[in-house]
């Protein structure tokens, strides 16, 4: 199913919740990798200590003006490299990670994020003690815990997206003993607790980062697929509804409230959702919602209309397995 659906009700897409706010894709950032000394000094924090050639001093003072010269201050230039080196940590390419946070500490040696960078690189490399250390120095030059605060969020999304919700949480819950009003990591941990199955704890987070923030439509719509689980169909609506009604181009809200409408048996109010989603949606997804309206429509006894819809599903289909579904689906139904 697309990343805007809870539920199986496609069997050509794979499965994937849009609730996580995810990394952009591989990010440009300015090259100077090119010099590598046979000792891998590039993939050691701080660039190990060791002694530079003049080759590579030189690379270095030719990266820093570059830097300059795109992002105007060296602690911007910093910053973004460091979320650079996140980037990269997150998604298992950790020797790209090391050469983006030690080019942050060329930028600027006194940032607390770039000292907290290093410790998360060697705590997933196994090295625990230099990675204190390292986490150690971080909180010396950490003003107010705000770099801290940034660093247990990156790696507790990092853990998520190796499926370690656990560790995820654990980390998550250091975050919120320093920032216990933060609503964004009480809805992360809604949102894992929820891949975990536990819907107790799952609703419990959720709420809290709805009533901390009340604009936070993605925690509303994750409390909506909880409660759709549940079947509580009336009280998803509901969530669903003000995911809406602060993000009026939420896709994932509207779909998700038609499957709750259908459920409840409130086919015309499904049906309108599907059809509002397809002046929102790009042509890719258009299969996906004629194929979702025109289930409606069957339910709702409307199997003209539905025939209707599965024509555009398969006039807009992209994929075989899409095309199979459809013309089985139309097979059982239009005559």
């Amino acid at each position: 199913m697309r990343a805007w659906l809870l539920v199986g009700v496609l069997l050509w897409l794979p499965l994937a919740s849009q609730a996580q706010r995810s990394l952009d894709s591989t990010p440009r950032y300015l090259e100077s990798d090119a010099l590598r000394a046979k000792d891998r000094i590039n993939e050691r924090p701080r660039y190990g200590g060791l002694t530079k050639t003049a080759a590579y001093l030189q690379a270095d003072q030719e990266f820093i003006a570059q830097a300059l010269r795109k992002y105007g201050t060296a602690q911007a230039a910093m910053q973004a490299h460091v979320n650079f080196g996140w980037h990269y940590l997150a998604t298992d390419h950790a020797p790209t990670a090391i050469k983006r946070f030690n080019q942050a500490w060329l930028l600027d040696s006194t940032a607390a994020d770039v000292y907290y960078g290093f410790s998360a690189y060697l705590q997933q490399q196994g090295q625990t003690e230099e990675a204190e250390r390292f986490l150690q120095l971080g909180k010396r030059h950490d003003k107010g815990n705000e770099a801290l605060l940034k660093y247990y969020a990156s790696q507790a999304y990092g853990q998520s997206l190796r499926r370690d919700y656990t560790g995820a949480i654990a980390t998550n819950e250091k975050l919120l003993a320093l920032a216990p009003t933060n609503a964004f990591a009480h809805g992360r941990t809604g949102y894992w607790y929820l891949q975990q199955r536990d819907t107790a704890r799952a609703a419990q987070y959720l709420s809290r980062a709805v009533q901390l923030d009340p604009q936070d439509s993605v925690s509303y719509l994750n409390r909506g697929w909880l409660r759709y689980g549940q079947k509580q169909y009336p009280q998803a609506v509901a969530d669903y509804t003000q995911a809406i009604r602060i993000n009026a181009h939420y896709v994932s809200a509207y779909v998700n409230r038609a499957l709750a409408h259908t459920d409840a048996g409130n086919h015309a109010a499904a049906i309108a959702d599907m059809q509002h989603c397809l002046t929102l949606v790009p042509s890719r997804d258009k299969t996906e919602i004629y194929y979702l309206l025109a289930q409606a429509q069957l339910k709702a006894k409307d199997s003209s209309g539905a025939c209707e819809a599965l024509k555009q599903a398969l006039e807009w289909s992209y994929t075989p397995a899409a095309e199979k579904d459809i013309k089985r689906l139309m097979k059982s139904t239009c005559r």
